[in-house]
């Protein structure tokens, strides 16, 4: 366990500050984590981001994919018949 007596150990109402020497060093490191950490959340948000919208395009692409077979399907049986009515009438005749 802890070997130090009870009154060496900071509790939250002791004030605990660098060495006056060590502060550019712990502004420093500070720095330095606060960069990394604002890289690591660019990143983690940006690849979240991008896979929303890749979910979105797959949706969106589901829901026309199926509103164009659904159109297609509708109007598939007029199509072959004014097809095959307009190949057996010939070129030179019309309505």
């Amino acid at each position: 366990m802890n070997s130090l007596p009870t009154d060496q150990i900071p509790v939250l109402t002791d004030i605990v500050e660098p060495n006056i020497g060590s502060a550019s060093a712990f502004i420093n490191d500070t720095s330095r984590f606060l960069g990394e950490l604002e890289s690591h959340l660019t990143a983690v948000v940006h690849e979240h981001a991008d896979e929303l919208v890749h979910n979105a395009l797959r949706e969106m692409e589901a829901l026309l994919l199926e509103q164009v077979s659904d159109r297609l399907k509708a109007e598939l049986p007029r199509l072959i018949s004014r097809v095959i009515a307009e190949h057996f009438r010939g070129p030179g005749l019309s309505n």
